[in-house]
């Protein structure tokens, strides 16, 4: 039986605090403990149904109010009117709508068929 263990050298730099300990594993081998340094990348998202329309409303009236005097009888006055617009309904949306963690529906630490504990992991050689 061969075991391989495969990495990368990014992987490597991250690799902390590695010791083979005395103790019998049930394998022909040993255990090798380390830890992982890095970060998991999160995805952020907006819900809706979390955002204060309250304060969302007043938030383009007072930027639009605040906003440069926009003739819209020509084709560049009416352009820059909408763009004023359209910022002032995504910063608002974006003020009032706050990114939050992605949730997965599921709480597992399983990541691509490893079962990794949070701060030490283990694989025999």
């Amino acid at each position: 039986m061969i075991d391989i263990t495969l990495g990368t050298y990014g992987l490597i730099e991250n690799i902390t605090g590695w010791e083979v300990p005395r103790e019998r594993s049930l394998s022909d081998h040993r255990h090798i403990l380390f830890t992982l340094r890095g970060s998991v990348p999160v995805l952020l998202v907006r819900n809706p149904r979390g955002t204060n329309w309250d304060s969302f409303r007043e938030g383009p009236r007072d930027k639009l109010e605040r906003g440069p005097e926009m003739s819209m009888e020509d084709e560049a006055g009416l352009g820059l009117a909408i763009h004023w617009i359209q910022q002032a309904l995504i910063t608002a949306y974006e003020d009032n709508c706050p990114l939050r963690p992605a949730k997965n529906g599921r709480k597992s630490d399983v990541i691509i068929g490893l079962r990794v504990p949070q701060k030490r992991s283990q694989t025999a050689l």
